[in-house]
């Protein structure tokens, strides 16, 4: 196949989305389907930085690219018409509704348009703060846009929800999760020596947190958990990666606990250069793996891809009920789920998983299956299928 991909956003900016294009783009560019990459210029002037791609095509949409999708968006439209026009793709695969699905969504009249989004594009919480959709003019686009596009891949029921509530008929989703490369986790780590580098002793009970902060993280509740947990004579240390977090200093401060806790503010993949691109990158997976539980209380998620890189790690999960949390991790069966928003749900769970041995070692081993049936090779073998079947629709309709 040749396949079109479009995004408004790439490496080596670090995210979820683009994480995930990176990978399907490489995997697809392995089955030997010619692959193009759309993207804005500056994105391909950063991407180009690194080096240069030989498995795909990296090509610049126009300039301006966010001023223009905003304001005159036909121009776009042409732009990516015409490209459709000489090179003839099979199949476009958009990431995003907005601006990504927004500019393209005309293209469904000539070539099947498959969107995925990415979480903000059509979840909003305004309590969170949180979701492009909560801007009116944005909300009706995004609506339009879902609604045009030939067919749409929801991270998890949650997602597909977010899609119904559009408008958009069910018959036109297909659940796709996220995927690991499940081999990357297949390494010996020297435990104790991880363990050292963060001051977290050989009994101390390891507890791990990983993503950027944000309102909808529910990251202020674990002050509170860990409270409870050290008042009741457990030697906790909890260990939270990502940007920002240092800002949860004071929360901890308050209560007395910052010995208790490490704010680490990212350890990620070198992204300055092609040769060191690995997610996760190696230092946090052995961070995965020297911890002894991993917890989640977000309050709010499309499909949580720490989950299933701790799943993978073979970590004990504790997350919460909140959407797209509680997709991933099935209770008592994979992880543990309890109500978000609630410090001692989180600190009973984490109890119950450091007292009950055998149902830790259940957990982790339903998990780890789990996990390996979403390695990249398995759920790009999905994405295949899909464009497959709407192209032999197409066909069956001329």
């Amino acid at each position: 196949m040749k396949i079109a991909f479009l995004m408004f956003s790439f490496i080596p900016k670090m995210g979820g989305a683009q994480i995930f294009a990176y990978n399907l783009i490489n995997q697809l560019s392995a089955n030997n389907h010619e692959v193009h990459l759309y993207l804005p210029y500056k994105s391909y002037l950063q991407f180009k930085k690194l080096g240069d791609v030989k498995n795909y095509k990296v090509i610049p949409i126009l300039r301006h690219e966010n001023f223009t999708a905003k304001y005159w968006p036909g121009l776009i439209r042409l732009r990516l018409m015409l490209a459709q026009k000489f090179q003839k793709y099979d199949v476009w695969q958009v990431i995003g509704a907005y601006p990504a699905g927004w500019v393209t969504k005309d293209l469904a009249s000539k070539v099947p348009i498959i969107l995925r989004s990415h979480g903000d594009d059509i979840q909003k919480n305004a309590n969170l703060q949180y979701g492009l959709a909560l801007n009116p003019t944005i909300n009706k686009r995004i609506s339009k846009t879902l609604n045009k596009v030939t067919h749409l891949i929801a991270l998890t029921r949650t997602v597909e929800k977010c899609y119904v509530d559009f408008g958009v008929k069910k018959s036109r989703i297909t659940e796709i999760h996220n995927g690991v490369n499940i081999d990357n986790f297949d390494q010996n780590v020297d435990v104790e020596n991880e363990r050292k580098k963060l001051s977290v002793g050989k009994n101390n009970i390891f507890i791990l947190s990983v993503g950027r902060y944000h309102k909808k993280k529910g990251y202020e509740f674990i002050p509170e958990a860990l409270k409870l947990l050290i008042s009741e004579g457990h030697d906790v240390v909890w260990v939270i990666v990502g940007k920002k977090v240092s800002l949860l200093e004071n929360n901890f401060k308050k209560l007395g606990l910052e010995s208790s806790v490490k704010l680490i503010e990212e350890i990620g993949s070198d992204t300055r250069s092609f040769s060191n691109l690995n997610f996760p990158s190696d230092d946090l997976i052995r961070l995965y793996k020297s911890a002894d539980i991993f917890v989640m209380p977000s309050l709010l998620e499309t499909f949580g891809m720490v989950l299933l890189e701790a799943m993978a790690s073979k970590l004990p999960v504790i997350s919460t009920n909140a959407p797209g949390c509680r997709d991933v991790v099935q209770h008592g069966k994979t992880g543990l789920v309890v109500a978000n928003s609630n410090s001692e749900a989180l600190s009973k769970a984490i109890k119950i998983i450091i007292k009950d041995k055998n149902l830790k070692s259940k957990l982790v081993s339903n998990a780890y299956k789990f996990a390996k049936n979403h390695d990249w090779g398995i759920i790009t073998g999905q994405y295949e299928s899909l464009y497959n079947n709407i192209l032999n629709r197409k066909d069956q309709k001329k």
